[in-house]
């Protein structure tokens, strides 16, 4: 399932009164389309919770990263990218989150494959999903 609406309150109203499905949490519509694309890929996408959150990286000079936060994966997503390259940067930490469920945690592992199809599934994804 999708929210859109990322609002503490709806949040906490929906948890309590469910059986607590996965969710992903975003305001962006593009978030929305990747996310359903990589989860016919990556079903281990819908057993986990995960919010994306843009926010200025340029400090920290990355892209993005996942944090993993009990049952809740949280990306954060540099804020100022072009659309391919916010594209892809999503997909790689997708697959994180793949490999958090999955319960790997070898940090060179994980690197190796998340850029290893990163590339890939972009141009599948704007092949598919959206014209660039």
């Amino acid at each position: 399932m999708i929210v859109t609406d990322t609002g503490i309150s709806s949040r906490i109203s929906y948890y309590m009164n469910s059986k607590r499905p996965q969710m992903l949490y975003t305001s962006n519509p593009l978030d929305q389309k990747i996310y359903q694309f990589m989860s016919g890929l990556y079903p281990n996408l819908t057993k986990t919770d995960i919010e994306v959150i843009p926010t200025d990286l340029t400090e920290d000079n990355v892209f993005g990263w996942t944090l993993e936060n009990n049952d809740q994966n949280e990306i954060e997503i540099h804020n100022n990218l072009r659309k391919k390259d916010y594209v892809t940067t999503l997909i790689h930490e997708l697959v994180h989150v793949d490999q958090n469920v999955k319960g790997i945690f070898d940090d060179e592992r994980r690197e190796r494959e998340a850029y290893a199809v990163e590339g890939i599934l972009t141009n599948r994804f704007f092949q598919e999903c959206d014209k660039v």
